[in-house]
């Protein structure tokens, strides 16, 4: 079961130091399972890192870069120094992507939740998995209460896949239940529920007495005033629907044989998280936009409790599950991807790469275009608008303040030098 959450930070959970946001089953998850301490994602923004995390390859190489707006094409502002690559913004049919790992296997696959890395014709359905639940061309949802719309958001009024509810009926908590209904119908099969949940995306919404929690909790000697009432609410109803997950599995007999993927598409939103410390957050280069939460649970194979320190990004958990399944990749298939199952077997283990972002697009959050790179210690960013550049050394400096361009020009030039081939891939 791949859990993959939306807008969520790296920090916005207990298990990773937040203490105002309440997430115990989140947190239990990770007592239970691994969590990496240096993940990332893709892309700053979710459908690029969406496309890798479906694809196991970078977003450059899937020709997707940028996210799917409404006018269906990348904003740039008038006088803009470059004008964005026109991507594809949709995965091509001929990509592999997860469902098509394990149906050889004889796995039942189904979507449920966000979808938004292709149009009609691109959908979940379309590209290989058997069933499909609310998962469409747009990403963020009408609104999180049934009926699910807005007829004020002309283009995006409602969710067409996703039928039915009754009054006072929340997102987070209907696409659990059609999971856990799932679970049930399919507990003699094997099965990859892919659970994109929509939370904790735009427009902030959550149940009244968890707001009214949140914000009591501003007003005490606990608060947080860096942190949203009501996006502290969303996470808590999301670690809520991850307990009920977990029971189900639990009361199906099936949790000793399932493996649980719980992630993050990539960093939250500055202004409603604490970002604690980490510089900037969605929609920038910088480790706010980029780094997020990665937990996996898997009985008998992932020692309990277990805390890796090694880097992760999107892709691996596509060729992590290639691995699980013995899935064998057709001639001339690139993975980007690496498989982590030998950290399962020895987590201090140290296992160094290069990791490389391209996003050269105007997010609505940064408005920065740019690539990045981390190889070893440092992290080398270009910026396309304004054109800078930039080098920290990220263990010494984690909060990305002291730029050292200037002082390192040797360090610089290797760096931008290992970019730039990469970027010349195949």
């Amino acid at each position: 079961m791949v859990v993959l959450v939306d807008d969520l930070g790296k920090t916005d959970l207990g298990t990773y130091g937040n203490q105002f946001i309440e997430t115990p089953n989140i947190d239990q998850l990770a007592k239970e399972g691994m969590k990496w301490e240096n993940a990332y994602a893709a892309a700053p923004v979710c459908s690029p890192s969406r496309a890798a995390f479906l694809t196991g390859q970078n977003p450059a190489r899937v020709h997707f870069t940028g996210h799917i707006t409404a006018i269906g094409r990348h904003r740039h502002p008038e006088n803009s120094l470059i004008i964005p690559p026109n991507d594809l913004m949709f995965i091509p049919l001929e990509e592999i992507i997860l469902p098509e790992l394990v149906k050889p296997s004889g796995y039942k696959t189904i979507s449920i939740g966000k979808w938004h890395v292709g149009p009609t014709g691109y959908w979940p359905m379309d590209m290989g998995f058997d069933e499909n639940i609310a998962g469409w061309t747009h990403g963020s949802p009408p609104s999180h209460f049934y009926p699910y719309e807005d007829e004020n958001k002309k283009w995006n009024p409602a969710i067409p896949t996703l039928e039915g509810g009754k009054k006072g009926e929340y997102l987070s908590d209907r696409l659990t239940d059609e999971t856990v209904n799932y679970i049930k119908r399919n507990k003699n099969n094997p099965f990859l529920i892919y659970l994109p949940y929509y939370a904790v995306h735009s427009p902030l919404q959550a149940p009244q007495d968890l707001v009214k929690k949140y914000q009591d909790k501003q007003l005490s000697s606990k608060g947080n005033s860096s942190i949203d009432p009501v996006y502290a609410a969303m996470v808590e109803r999301l670690d809520y629907n991850i307990g009920r997950l977990m029971d189900a599995l639990k009361k199906e007999g099936l949790e000793e044989n399932t493996v649980v993927i719980f992630a993050s598409d990539n960093g939250a939103v500055k202004k409603s998280s604490d970002m604690m410390g980490y510089r900037e957050g969605k929609g920038h280069l910088y480790e706010g936009g980029i780094r997020v939460p990665f937990i996996m649970k898997w009985p008998n194979n992932i020692k309990p409790n277990t805390v890796n320190e090694n880097r992760t990004k999107s892709e691996d958990i596509f060729a992590t599950i290639a691995d699980i399944v013995v899935y064998k990749s057709e001639p001339g298939h690139i993975i980007d991807g690496k498989s982590l199952r030998q950290q399962f077997l020895d987590p201090n283990v140290e296992e160094s790469r290069d990791m490389f972002w391209y996003y050269p697009h105007y997010s609505p959050q940064g408005n920065a275009p740019g690539g990045a790179i981390i190889s070893g210690d440092y992290k080398y960013i270009e910026f396309y608008d304004p054109v800078g550049y930039e080098l920290y050394n990220l263990k010494l400096d984690p909060r990305e303040e002291n730029n050292l361009f200037s002082t390192m020009p040797e360090k610089v030039i290797e760096m931008s030098g290992i970019f730039n081939k990469w970027f010349q891939m195949d």
